[in-house]
């Protein structure tokens, strides 16, 4: 797993806190090159490596293809973080994502309706682009994924 590697002091990536320890929203350089957020959690808990929708004000939900349309950003939640509570999603790197059934590795991946996961399979409006994952895979688990500025496409747009 990656360390923080930002000046911020007390970043522990596996915390989760029910009083925010950080202002929300902010966001610390990793050791795999990639960058951590620090958001609360809010219509629901966020499950162990679960895809993330991050609101402009730094709060997450579990991505679907309905919240997916309209997230500002895209990350993954390295540990559960209960409803309410605040902790650390991923936003580049080397991550850990929940992906369906029969994945490929290195094909575009899409949002998908069950909360958190990621698929393959086409959705239109739901292309998540700025992460693939690395391994094929046969049920439906959590894989390795390299992400750079995960968001979900918009029509018409790179």
């Amino acid at each position: 797993m990656a360390i923080s590697n930002s000046s911020v002091i007390g970043v522990n990536l596996t915390r989760v806190d029910s009083t925010a320890q950080f202002p929300v929203g902010t966001i610390v350089n990793l050791s795999d090159s990639g960058q951590a957020m620090y958001v609360q959690a809010t219509t629901s808990a966020l499950s162990t490596y679960a895809a993330v929708s991050i609101d402009a004000n730094g709060l997450a939900t579990m991505l679907t293809t309905t919240n997916g349309a309209t997230s500002p950003r895209i990350g993954f939640a390295q540990v559960s973080i209960a409803t309410g509570a605040f902790g650390w999603v991923n936003l580049g790197g080397t991550v850990l994502v929940n992906a369906a059934a029969q994945c490929a590795p290195s094909v575009p991946l899409y949002t998908t309706a069950t909360p958190g996961v990621l698929d393959d399979a086409i959705v239109s409006g739901g292309y998540v682009a700025g992460v693939i994952i690395t391994t094929t895979i046969s049920n439906a688990t959590a894989t390795t994924a390299v992400c750079q500025y995960p968001h979900v496409a918009k029509i018409g747009t790179p």
